[in-house]
């Protein structure tokens, strides 16, 4: 009957949840909140050696890469087993870590798969509108395609200058669909966060 078929259906949702839940256990949680910390810092840094010397410092660029790699790497085989950290299951921090590191993920493919699981969730609301636009970007550029919402962005001479855009006119009414500020307003930002600045 349909009544037995609703409850089937819920049961299904609720064993599905735990099982979710009991996977991304409190230890795994915690070494995801660890890594995205480091993929936060190395960051930090890098853009301040931008800002100072206004080219990338290339220590701090392989180091970055290679905390990269290893945290792609880490977050793969930890997908493998437990799918992806679900805010709504894991809380909003532990799955903003897993995006950060996806982002900056050194497997292309693996940031085009990601990308699909979390289509439907940007549209169900459990994803920002930021989040999907920035890898929907990045897996665009990383294929060779002019990015959707004009999120990525190059630093040449201390300058912030933008990736190709698909139909570029159109560009701020698809960032308002997802809650982004015009890109002349993100823009500004990451010209703040990465434009060179001469000494005086």
């Amino acid at each position: 009957s349909v009544m037995v078929h609703r409850l089937e259906v819920l049961l299904g949702l609720l064993l599905a949840a735990a099982c979710t839940r009991s996977t991304w256990d409190s230890g795994t949680r915690q070494e995801l909140l660890r890594r995205g910390a480091l993929d936060q810092a190395i960051r930090d840094t890098f853009a301040a050696s931008l800002r100072e010397l206004g080219q990338p410092d290339s220590a701090v660029g392989l180091r970055m890469l290679a905390l990269d790699s290893a945290n792609t790497t880490w977050l793969r085989s930890a997908m493998s087993s437990r799918g992806w950290p679900r805010p709504s299951v894991v809380g909003q921090d532990v799955a903003q870590a897993a995006f950060l590191i996806v982002q900056h993920a050194t497997d292309a493919a693996f940031q085009g798969k990601v990308l699909k699981l979390l289509e439907p969730r940007a549209t169900a609301g459990e994803v920002s509108g930021q989040d999907f636009a920035l890898l929907s970007d990045r897996v665009a550029v990383h294929a060779g395609r002019s990015q959707i919402y004009g999120t990525q962005a190059i630093i040449r001479d201390g300058r912030v200058i933008l990736n190709p855009i698909v139909d570029s006119s159109q560009v701020d009414a698809r960032r308002a669909r997802l809650g982004l500020p015009p890109l002349a307003v993100y823009v500004r930002m990451l010209d703040s966060a990465y434009g060179h600045r001469p000494n005086p």
